[in-house]
């Protein structure tokens, strides 16, 4: 690192001088006009171009037309494409291909458009086709997102939970309140993905860095939250009766105490509390406990039941492991954000 002094010359502007070796390197030229970017965080970028966001502006994806294999074509290749670029954070993504697209690519690709936030299919001919990202960051509440995100999986564990109990048919309606979570946790993703690339994303979204990644974070083990909950429903919709009233009472505080535990984590990430986040742990360490526990009692039979009712409740604690997992690792970055604040504050 090399320092500078700040100097001043006429007419009260200031001055600070750049490397030679540095300039050069970077083709800078004497009397070339240079673009300053000022930021929240106090920084001031240095630009030769206005090249910033615009870096994220536009993307054009091959699909190649083999359909039979995973890199050529065929919609799952394109429904692929489609989210993987609105996750990078590009404004605008021309899929293109030699030969036309399908019947069945096109329609992968209006449901990859369907499935994301603020996005739509602006244009369409035989061998291209043009999505537009429409939201204007300015917009977004990434914080506010990851609060509803919370809330959303933690309703969404328990009720799988209890559909499972009952044996009910309710998987259809958990996977799609679980594709609602997913979209906004991707969301969160795509301007994480932004960020790195663009101080004016950080600036438009009006986080800093560290807690920006903290919210990605969260956001992500939610949505595994929300995929292990749907997959909760499922074992329960395959039972042909409900459990027997010794089991659900088993199961049920330990369901809620892993739903706790994703609550606490994601609040700590929030408020960034390092109190709250041991809290979380302990509730997390609580849940694997009662989990060991069942399973202890059902492996050695004292659990009331068919053999099929046993191996899908086993099943189920597995996925309620899972999710406690994910809410164990919400506490660590809360916990290290929380260890970061109290060391750097001024």
């Amino acid at each position: 690192m090399e320092t500078r002094k700040l100097q001043e010359v006429g007419g009260g502007t200031f001055t600070v001088s750049i490397p030679k070796g540095w300039a050069k390197s970077h083709g800078f030229e004497v009397g070339m006009e240079l673009r300053l970017y000022t930021h929240r965080d106090g920084s001031i970028l240095v630009r030769s171009s206005a090249a910033d966001v615009d870096r994220l502006g536009e993307a054009t994806i091959d699909i190649g037309d083999d359909a039979d294999t995973d890199a050529g074509g065929g919609p799952e290749a394109v429904r692929r494409a489609v989210r993987t670029a609105h996750a990078v954070g590009f404004e605008t993504i021309t899929l293109r291909r030699a030969e036309a697209f399908s019947d069945a690519e096109r329609s992968a690709a209006r449901s990859a458009v369907r499935g994301l936030v603020g996005t739509n299919v602006l244009s369409e001919s035989d061998s291209e086709i043009t999505i537009r990202h429409l939201l204007d960051t300015a917009s977004v509440s990434v914080r506010q997102s990851v609060v509803q995100l919370r809330y959303a999986v933690v309703s969404l564990l328990r009720d799988a939970t209890e559909a499972f109990v009952d044996a009910a048919d309710a998987r259809s309606r958990i996977r799609d309140r679980a594709d609602e979570a997913r979209r906004s946790a991707e969301m969160v993703t795509r301007h994480f993905s932004r960020s790195l690339v663009s101080h004016a994303e950080l600036d438009a979204l009006g986080v800093s860095r560290p807690d920006l990644f903290a919210y990605y974070a969260a956001a992500r083990r939610l949505e595994a939250v929300a995929d292990q909950a749907v997959r909760i429903a499922g074992i329960g919709e395959k039972l042909s009766e409900p459990l027997a009233d010794e089991a659900a009472a088993d199961v049920r505080p330990v369901a809620d105490g892993v739903a706790l535990a994703v609550d606490d984590a994601v609040t700590a990430v929030l408020d960034g509390d390092g109190a709250a986040a041991r809290r979380a742990r302990e509730r997390c360490d609580d849940a694997a406990a009662g989990i060991e526990s069942i399973d202890g009692r059902l492996y050695g039979g004292a659990v009331p039941g068919p053999v099929s009712a046993a191996v899908a409740l086993s099943d189920a604690l597995a996925r309620l492991e899972r999710a406690a997992d994910c809410a164990r690792s919400v506490t660590e970055t809360a916990a290290a954000a929380a260890i970061r604040d109290e060391n750097t504050r001024n």
